[in-house]
């Protein structure tokens, strides 16, 4: 089973310091400061459980513990959201995903395919945090212009 995964996004704040202008380095200085730490968001649900648990992963120690926030592996990702919930929680056995396995490919197929031109995005569709709608955004805003300046 492949779990409902969202992968926040690396800060845009280095990507707009390089896109201000020359008047504008002591913005783009404080910018390029700002520290941000990968964070991989499972979410699952449990039979008999009353509500759906959300577990967060990484943090400070992601490269550490997890990899390279690009490359992981979802199944390790998952393995490691059921260890926690089993230890913290005591929940067993094999979750269902939270929303249904592939909503918001399903969405996104259906839009193409009837070539609407709309973007579906915030926390119903393609996440659960602000950096996860964020990063949503920036996706519906590189659909539209055709691409996005790099990180």
């Amino acid at each position: 089973m492949s779990p409902p995964l969202w992968r926040c996004p690396p800060p845009l704040s280095a990507a707009l310091a390089r896109a201000l202008p020359a008047e504008l380095e002591p913005l783009a200085r404080e910018l390029r400061g700002i520290a941000a730490a990968s964070v991989a968001v499972v979410n699952l649900q449990y039979e008999g459980a009353a509500l759906p648990v959300t577990v967060m992963l990484g943090g400070a120690w992601f490269r550490q513990t997890l990899g390279d926030p690009a490359a992981v592996a979802p199944e390790l990702l998952l393995r490691r959201a059921r260890a926690a919930v089993r230890d913290h929680l005591g929940l067993a056995g094999t979750p269902r995903p939270r929303h249904g396995q592939g909503a918001a490919e399903r969405i996104q197929r259906f839009l193409e395919e009837q070539q609407l031109p709309l973007s579906l995005i915030g926390a119903s569709y393609s996440g659960v945090s602000v950096n996860d709608c964020i990063a949503g955004a920036e996706a519906a805003v590189g659909r539209i212009l055709g691409s996005l300046p790099e990180p």
